[in-house]
């Protein structure tokens, strides 16, 4: 992180972007000692094919020494990068080993006469591709060398070579200066003008492999993005060929692997019944985005879609995307929120209804019975006094249902032994009027089974399932009560055999006063519906007419002992 933030720094003081220093590579490094040992081995074959056509030129053996010097430091350079040595040390080491072989093979060549003199610049472009500066380095390096070369051979200290003997020429002091200066300009002209373009290339390669970089960022932080969505997002070309499609996408439309569909037509993943994607292609071409909706034909499942166009870098349009959700969920969401506004609604007017109501109906109750209790009544007065407080008791017991559904609750939730909840409700479910000769209770509920709630609320929702599965049953049959684990939740089901509900009833089943059964007072499972809601759980019904009814319920469980 310093190191990156010392590199911006040094950018923005000099006003672009300073690539950090280059250390060759171990493959470069390879292929430089590779490339030395192709030059050594040609140049030897060289050297033999002038030897047999004229053996007076050049004689071989004077090459002996150099050539088994090449190989030798050849063998020197892969121990080095054998043992990882730095790369950088590695770089210097071979290029000062080239100026001693350059030089060596310009002294057998004749010297200050030696056409080969220009293989100094091999040695300096080499070392300014290499190394930061390392063309300024290695061209003195060279100059040196070379006029230390021409030196020692003008002023004899160097022995002339067996093959230049009688070939050297007396040339003035001012020639050999002149020679020795137009080398030194040509190493340092070179040395600069490769020095900038190894420069130029250091910092172009820097910039590709930042934004190389960047790019294989922001495409990782794409693609993260597009598998996150719980949205269907798909890719098509044109021609209705499907490009991509993320997880949430191949999860609503049912697709096992959304790799698999990859150049399969539109039409075959996301076939609509009510939609023509020909003509929804065409209007992405026109750069039109499309809202609607459409009926999935595989499952029947209701989507919500938005199509745009989808345009490369040169805003041409080279396809199209498709986003798209399945409203099912939402449509449930929403008529969950619409029946607790209701109930929420129902529950206020409820209390203020029972606080108003129920002190007058106990003062008439209380008028009937004694005007009843008095002896001075017919048959038909007594008969309808009883009436009004029979009726008067069924309303109290409706003000009462009322309170219980709309009174706030303090819970305080604790573990509860399902199995001995659901067995004193059974028990007390098979003393009442409610159960018939022909009604038969079925518990299926494995042991351990502890819930997390509070005991009183869950006696309601037992009760009140089990008293309604009874009831649906007018002519007998067979009430089964099962439970499971699974991880954190518990799974109740009521599952009996009676007449059934219809799809109307069955959607509005947990809304206030809707009751098919003459005289109920249709808050039996808008409490039930209340009391899960308490709990953090759900409900939810499933039922065909005359095919009997399966509730379902989901409570949190606790692994504490009960």
């Amino acid at each position: 992180m310093m190191a990156g933030r010392s590199r911006k720094a040094a950018g923005s003081e000099g006003g672009a972007t300073v690539p950090p220093v280059s250390y060759p590579s171990p493959r470069t490094l390879q292929w430089l000692i590779g490339l030395r040992l192709v030059v050594i081995s040609a140049l030897f074959l060289g050297i033999l094919l002038i030897q047999v056509n004229s053996q007076t030129i050049l004689p071989l053996r004077n090459f002996y020494g150099l050539i088994l010097l090449s190989y030798g430091l050849s063998l020197f350079y892969l121990i080095l990068y054998a043992r990882r040595i730095s790369p950088r040390v590695q770089s210097v080491v071979q290029l000062l080993g080239d100026i001693v072989l350059v030089t060596g093979f310009v002294y057998y060549t004749g010297g200050l006469y030696s056409p080969f003199s220009f293989l100094y610049l091999t040695v300096i472009v080499v070392g300014a591709v290499l190394l930061r500066g390392g063309g300024f380095i290695f061209a003195g390096l060279s100059a040196v060398a070379y006029g230390l070369l021409i030196d020692l051979m003008v002023f004899e200290v160097l022995p002339v070579p067996e093959n230049l003997a009688g070939m050297q020429v007396a040339l003035p002091t001012s020639r050999v200066l002149i020679q020795l200066l137009t080398n030194v300009v040509g190493f340092v002209l070179v040395a600069v003008l490769v020095s900038y373009l190894g420069e130029s290339l250091r910092s172009a390669h820097y910039r590709l492999q930042e934004e190389s970089e960047r790019t294989s960022q922001f495409v990782a932080l794409t693609d993260h993005v597009v598998r996150s969505v719980g949205s269907g997002i798909l890719a098509s070309d044109l021609e209705g060929r499907v490009l991509h499609l993320n997880p949430a996408g191949a999860q609503i439309l049912k697709i096992i692997d959304g790799e698999a569909v990859i150049g399969s037509s539109l039409d075959e993943v996301m076939p609509l019944e009510d939609q023509n994607w020909g003509l929804l292609r065409t209007r992405a071409r026109d750069r039109s985005v499309v809202r609607l909706e459409g009926t999935l034909g595989t499952s029947g499942a209701r989507l919500g879609l938005t199509v745009g166009p989808l345009a490369d870098e040169q805003e041409k349009v080279v396809g199209f995307i498709v986003t798209f959700q399945d409203l099912s969920e939402l449509k449930v969401e929403a008529e969950r929120q619409r029946l607790r506004e209701r109930m929420a609604a129902t529950g206020e007017m409820a209390a203020r209804m029972a606080h108003e109501i129920k002190n007058p109906l106990a003062s008439i109750s209380g008028s009937a019975q004694v005007l009843a209790s008095s002896g001075e009544l017919d048959d038909q007065g007594d008969r309808l006094l009883h009436i009004l407080v029979d009726e008067s008791r069924r309303l109290s017991g409706i003000l009462d249902a009322f309170l219980e559904y709309s009174r706030p609750h303090q819970t305080t939730f604790s573990s509860c032994d399902l199995n001995a909840l659901l067995r004193d409700c059974l028990d007390l479910l098979g003393r009442s009027s409610e159960r018939l000769d022909n009604h038969h209770l079925r518990l299926e509920i494995p042991e351990g089974l502890v819930l997390l709630g509070e005991e009183h609320l869950l006696r309601q929702i037992f009760w009140n399932l089990s008293r309604n599965a009874l009831q649906a049953m007018p002519e007998g049959g067979e009430l089964t009560i099962t439970a499971e684990r699974k991880r954190d939740r518990v799974l109740l089901r009521w599952r009996d055999e009676g007449v059934g509900m219809s799809e109307d009833v069955r959607r509005q089943a947990f809304e206030p006063f809707m009751t098919t059964r003459p005289g109920g007072t249709g808050l039996g499972l808008a409490v039930v519906y209340a009391a899960v809601a308490e709990h953090g759980g759900s409900v939810s019904i499933d039922s065909t007419p005359g095919h009997g009814t399966t509730v379902t319920v989901e409570l949190p469980a606790t692994t504490e002992a009960a």
